[in-house]
């Protein structure tokens, strides 16, 4: 999963992105409110991490202004304003959740897989396809009941493809969801890590289905 994370203290943003990459997720971050807002609407993030007192344009702005425009991708505002007419504030602007400074980690880990889950398309915590299955509040993944192995973007993929199951998913929507906005688009990275994962959880190629010309699929069961 892809998150965009808008916090202008770098001693909170930066230990923050790495925590949240150790989790596997795939992390943009900003620290200017203008550049944040940018890469929302240029970018199709499964959830925003935005702080409310930022340089160019403050939360509140933020999040009203995404949701103007219909991008409705979910927002955890966080904030070290704890007086309830500011908590109401982030919610009247579209904010989807609201976690007060200091937090704890593992509580920002929860309810970003909370907003994740309640927006995709696939609900269940626990997703299974051909003896293969995804335990998405613990990152794992499971093959006949013995636990792979996956690096992050291994995990990443599968992921995105189990909660879309019955769906062709494109390499670009893949890049989109699954890496930040370093990787370049022009490389084999999408094939190699296919081939990686498809070795370690589908080497007879049954569940993960090339479409030609079009992207990837995990059929409905």
């Amino acid at each position: 999963m892809r998150l965009l994370l808008i916090e202008d203290e770098k001693m909170i943003g930066l230990p923050l992105k790495k925590a949240l990459e150790r989790h596997l997720y795939a992390v943009d971050y900003c620290m200017d409110g203008k550049d944040g807002y940018d890469e929302a609407c240029l970018n199709n993030y499964d959830c925003i991490i935005l702080d409310i007192n930022l340089p160019g344009m403050n939360g509140m702005e933020i999040a009203q202004t995404l949701r103007q425009n219909s991008i409705m991708t979910p927002i955890l505002m966080l904030s070290a304003r704890t007086e309830q007419e500011d908590i109401l504030e982030g919610f009247e602007n579209g904010a989807d959740d609201y976690l007060r400074k200091p937090f704890h980690f593992q509580e920002l880990l929860y309810r970003i897989n909370s907003l994740v889950k309640r927006s995709s398309r696939l609900k269940a915590e626990i997703m299974q396809v051909d003896g293969v299955e995804l335990n998405t509040g613990m990152k794992k993944v499971y093959k006949n009941n013995a636990e792979i192995k996956l690096n992050a973007k291994e995990y990443g993929i599968i992921e995105y493809l189990m909660r879309n199951k019955g769906r062709i998913v494109s390499q670009e929507e893949l890049l989109e969801h699954v890496w930040d906005r370093e990787i370049d688009s022009f490389t084999q990275t999408i094939r190699t890590n296919i081939k990686t994962l498809r070795q370690k959880v589908d080497p007879d190629k049954l569940i993960i289905k090339t479409i030609k010309g079009s992207g990837y699929l995990i059929d409905e069961n």
